[in-house]
């Protein structure tokens, strides 16, 4: 069995796989720039990003091997064209992984935040300072430990957390297990 975390992004989506024991097999960021202001160049660059997304996971999950992905929900402070671009890309996504048959799961931003840090809030910083000091995972770039946060998440979501869960991880996961 194996997590995945994806923080779905425009510029930086991060990725994290991890194994069953909490281990990365891969993680990183898919990064993509704007190629035109045509809606055929948005639509294109939104194809690009989702299609890397999934062959990430399709090159370090082993075959037979059982599978979640936990994507990052809707940032709802994106306003206009950027977040109907990052509507379109999360569904890309979702349906994308539908059709390898992988299930997934989407988490809020407050939701990981309160399973990482304890509580609803916390800024970037928080974030990546609780990822390192509670799991030992350092990252220079926020997308890449919240997707990395999001496969911790899924893996205690599927009974097999990386540690001992405290009571907010707790009421996470019960919130969580609703979906799968």
């Amino acid at each position: 069995m194996i997590s995945v975390g994806l923080d779905l992004s425009l510029t930086h989506t991060g990725y994290a796989i991890l194994d069953q024991d909490g281990l990365v097999r891969a993680s990183g960021v898919i990064k993509s720039k704007p190629s035109g202001d045509t809606h055929l160049a948005e639509t294109q660059r939104i194809v690009k990003i989702a299609e890397e997304a999934v062959q990430k996971i399709d090159e370090f999950k082993e075959e037979g091997e059982g599978i979640l992905v936990s994507i990052e929900g809707l940032a709802f402070m994106a306003q206009g064209t950027s977040l109907v671009q990052l509507a379109g890309l999360n569904y890309l996504t979702r349906i994308l992984l539908a059709e390898f048959g992988w299930p997934f799961m989407i988490i809020a931003p407050s939701t990981l935040k309160k399973f990482i840090t304890g509580s609803g809030k916390g800024d970037k910083d928080m974030m990546m300072m609780s990822v390192f000091k509670n799991y030992g995972f350092e990252s220079m770039d926020n997308n890449e430990c919240d997707a990395y946060s999001l496969a911790v998440c899924g893996l205690a979501t599927l009974g097999n957390p990386v540690k001992p869960l405290l009571k907010p991880q707790q009421e996470v996961v019960s919130l969580l297990k609703k979906q799968i």
